[in-house]
């Protein structure tokens, strides 16, 4: 248990299974805004032997990348992964899109992943084999009524993942993306119509994630793709 992997977006969802699937091997920084969630996170983890750092904060807020990098370092002297997964979703049709939506989005699932990458880069470059890894969507590549502004913050994360890829070549850096399609977690109302038996699972997006981090050196997994069973909807 010798790397250091900080998961955003940790207290539900595919964070936690991620933080879950990982817990055995790395030792974690579990960051999110719901304080209680991520302690709780972090208490499970630690009663089966791993080690977890719960960091509640607002990746969003002024300087808080910054923030969640320094305090992983300070206490556990170093980093070597991040897993961008912190993120919203939200549909709003063409006639529904307002400045505050928009905001909100590109906020979290664009400069809050761009931010924190940067300001982990310093210690990453320093590793034997250090990874960002960034949770995509299938709706980048797709087009879902009411996604527009979603799936235009999720392409933008795929091209600047694939772009840093690139300025990243010759270093020990490996830049991933993980690409769920629907995926059942509380991101879907309770009254949804949608079959969630149709869904991805949470733990079979974090399988990915650990597929990647543990892929040999020799290998750069630039892109998965883990669609749900029951085909596109």
């Amino acid at each position: 248990m010798n790397r250091v992997v900080i998961i955003s977006g940790a207290s539900s969802g595919i964070g936690a299974a991620t933080a879950l699937a990982l817990a055995e091997h790395v030792r974690l920084v579990l960051v999110a805004r719901r304080r209680e969630r991520l302690d709780e996170l972090a208490a499970r983890i630690r009663a089966a032997g791993g080690q977890a750092l719960a960091i509640a904060i607002d990746l969003t807020a002024a300087n808080a990348p910054t923030e969640v990098v320094a305090q992983a370092v300070a206490h556990y002297g170093s980093l070597d992964a991040v897993v961008n997964n912190a993120g919203v979703f939200e549909a709003a049709a063409i006639g529904s899109i307002s400045p505050d939506h928009l905001e909100r989005l590109w906020r979290l699932n664009v400069a809050a992943p761009m931010l924190l990458t940067q300001a982990a880069l310093v210690h990453l470059r320093g590793r034997n084999g250090g990874w960002i890894i960034n949770i995509s969507s299938t709706a980048a590549e797709a087009a879902y009524t009411g996604c527009g502004v979603y799936a235009g913050t999720k392409a933008a994360l795929e091209v600047w993942s694939r772009t840093l890829r690139e300025e990243l070549r010759g270093t020990n850096v490996r830049v991933g993306v993980v690409a769920p399609g629907a995926t059942d977690t509380e991101v879907w109302p309770a009254d949804s119509t949608f079959d969630r038996a149709r869904m991805c699972r949470a733990a079979d997006v974090a399988a990915a994630v650990r597929f990647m981090l543990e892929a040999p050196a020799s290998a750069s997994i630039d892109r998965v793709v883990v669609a749900p069973p029951g085909g596109p909807f």
